[in-house]
Order: C-alpha cells, then structure tokens, then sequence
C-alpha cells in the first residue's frame, strides 16, 4: 500500500466532504431540510469516495479497497479531530463524542469504507 498517496487521497476526499457538508448546510434551498440533509450526504458521498478510489488506484496498486476506505476515512477523521470540532461544532455546543459518535456518522463512515471496498472487488481485485 501507497500510505502516503492514501493518506493525500483521504485528506482531499475531506475537503471534498468539507465542501459538500457547507453547500448542504447553507445553500437555503437545503439547510433546513434536517435529516434530508444526511441523505443528500449519503448520496453525494458515493461519487466522492468512487473518485478517490480510483485516483488512488492509477498507481497500479491493487491494495485491499476496504483497507485503502479505512485509512482514507481516518485521515478525514483525523481532520475533522483538528479541525471541524474544534472550530465549527464545539462553537455549537457538539463535541467530539456527539460528533464522531451519531448515528448519521457512524452510517457514513461504513458507506465510505464500503464504497472503496466494492470499487476494489469490481474494477481491481
């Protein structure tokens, strides 16, 4: 495994997300959608994910894709560790554990995992 093209692969799909989740939030046709908004999310993570995975994948590795989702998804946590809690939900009364532990999280991050996995089965193994 390319840990380092991984671990660049993972913190630009962040900023993706990062962008993505703003647009949701503020665009007023969708920011007052509440729990719509998780399914946009969802919906929007797969092309997302799909494009790092196979960015990831011109390198000719053929690394397991739920392994290549794993250590993407953690550099975003990671990210979101240093960055999105402490300066966007804490601010809002959401910590780290109200955070990274909902239910809306916990979904998208085994959506994230199983989207590589599945480009990996299909398009490399």
């Amino acid at each position: 495994m390319k840990v380092l093209r991984a671990i660049l692969i993972g913190a630009l799909l962040w900023a993706l997300i990062f962008v993505e989740w703003s647009i949701i939030m503020f665009a007023p046709v969708l920011k007052d959608l509440g729990n719509w908004q998780y399914l946009i999310h969802y919906i929007v993570l797969i092309p997302i994910v799909l494009f790092g995975a196979s960015y990831y994948y011109k390198s000719k590795d053929k690394v397991n894709g739920f392994l290549l989702g794993l250590v993407m998804l953690l550099t975003g946590i990671i990210l979101d560790a240093i960055i999105t809690v402490p300066f966007f939900t804490s601010p809002q009364g959401v910590g780290y554990i109200k955070f990274f532990f909902s239910i809306s999280m916990l979904v998208g991050f085994v959506e994230f995992i199983a989207i590589s996995g599945i480009y990996w089965i299909k398009k490399i193994k």
